[in-house]
C-alpha cells in the first residue's frame, strides 16, 4: 500500500464531495495538468483507494419509503455464509458484522410495510444460519454521506 501525497488527498477530497469532477475540473483545483489528474485517478483506482463511482438515489423519490435497521444474530460458525447470502438480495444496502454474539447490521429498504412483513418471514426466516432477528424501522435520516472525510 502506497502512502498518498497531497495533491492524491485533494483529488480524494474534491471527488468525496463531487464525484462527476472532470479531469479539467480536478486539474484546476489542484493546479496539475489534466494529464497528471487522470494518471494519479488511475492509479487510486488501481490501488482500489477508490472502489467505485455511483449514483446518490433518493430512495423516497423512487418509492422505498420503508427503511430498516436489522439486527441478524447468526451460529458463529454461519456468519460468513449468511453475510455473503444476505449480500445478495437487492432489498439489502448494508451489512455490518459487530463484535460479539455472532451479530450482523443490515439495512434494507422496501416499498411498504406488507413487502417488509415478506422479506421477513419469507428469505430472513429461512435463511440457514440465522437464529434470531431483531427489526428497527427508521423514522427519519439525518444524514447520509457513504464517502469517508479525511
Amino acid at each position: 500500500m502506497r502512502v498518498l501525497d497531497e495533491l492524491d488527498l485533494k483529488i480524494l477530497e474534491i471527488l468525496r464531495k463531487d464525484g462527476r469532477a472532470s479531469f479539467r475540473s480536478l486539474a484546476s483545483q489542484v493546479g496539475i495538468s489534466n494529464v497528471a489528474v487522470r494518471d494519479r485517478m488511475n492509479k487510486l483506482i488501481r490501488d482500489e483507494y477508490i472502489k467505485g463511482f455511483f449514483a446518490l438515489i433518493d430512495s423516497n423519490m423512487i418509492g422505498k419509503r420503508v427503511s430498516v435497521i436489522f439486527d441478524v444474530i447468526t451460529n458463529p460458525l454461519d456468519i460468513e455464509e449468511v453475510a455473503q447470502e444476505l449480500s445478495n438480495w437487492p432489498e439489502v444496502t448494508r451489512i455490518y458484522e459487530r463484535a460479539g454474539n455472532s451479530q450482523l447490521q443490515v439495512h434494507a429498504l422496501f416499498h411498504d410495510v406488507p413487502e417488509m412483513q415478506r422479506f421477513i418471514k419469507e428469505k430472513l426466516y429461512k435463511t440457514h444460519g440465522i437464529a434470531n432477528v431483531n427489526s428497527t424501522l427508521v423514522m427519519r435520516r439525518y444524514k447520509y454521506d457513504p464517502s469517508i472525510s479525511f
